[in-house]
C-alpha cells in the first residue's frame, strides 16, 4: 500500500467505534442492573433502554452500547399512541393519545417493587400490538367511561 493511499476498512472501524455509547463502570454502578454474564442494563429507564455489554479496556471496566445508533433512530421514530408513567407510589398512569386513560396501583398487579420501574419501558409497545391486552387494561373502566372512551377513540372498540 503506498503513503497516499487511505485504508478504509479501518477508517469505518475507528469511526464505527467512535460513534458507540461508552461510559465507565465505576461512574454508573449504582444506576444499572445485570441481566446475563456480561450484560447490564440501566434500572431507572431515563438513560437509552438497550442493552449494554460489560468491556474490559487498558483504562479500566466500562459498558458499550449492543444497540444500533441507526436502528434506534428507526424505532423511536415510530411513535406509540400508548404511554405508561410511573408515579413515586409506584401506580401506573396509562395514556391513550396523552389522554389519562387509567391508573393501576402496581401493587395490585403483582409487579415486584424491583421490576415496578421497568413497565414503561414495554408496556406502551405491548398495548399497540396487543388488542387482548387493552381491552384487559379498558376492564378497569365503568362501563359509561368505557362507551365515552369509546365514542371518542372508536380505533379501541
Amino acid at each position: 500500500m503506498s503513503k497516499s493511499s487511505i485504508d478504509y476498512s479501518s477508517l469505518e472501524s475507528r469511526l464505527e467505534k467512535s460513534k458507540q455509547k461508552v461510559y465507565k463502570l465505576e461512574d454508573v454502578q449504582h444506576k444499572i442492573r445485570k441481566v446475563a454474564f456480561d450484560v447490564v442494563r440501566f434500572i431507572d429507564g431515563s438513560d437509552i433502554e438497550g442493552l449494554w455489554k460489560v468491556d474490559k479496556t487498558p483504562s479500566g471496566e466500562c459498558i458499550v452500547a449492543l444497540y444500533d445508533e441507526d436502528s434506534l433512530e428507526k424505532t423511536a421514530s415510530v411513535k406509540s399512541n400508548w404511554k405508561v408513567l410511573l408515579s413515586k407510589q409506584n401506580d401506573l398512569h396509562v395514556f391513550y393519545k396523552n389522554e389519562p386513560i387509567v391508573r393501576l396501583a402496581s401493587q395490585d398487579l403483582g409487579i415486584p417493587e424491583d421490576e415496578v420501574g421497568l413497565v414503561p419501558t414495554y408496556l406502551p409497545e405491548r398495548l399497540a400490538n396487543n388488542s387482548k391486552l387493552v381491552r384487559g387494561l379498558l376492564n378497569q373502566l365503568s362501563e359509561p367511561e368505557r362507551q365515552e372512551l369509546y365514542k371518542k377513540y372508536p380505533e379501541l372498540a
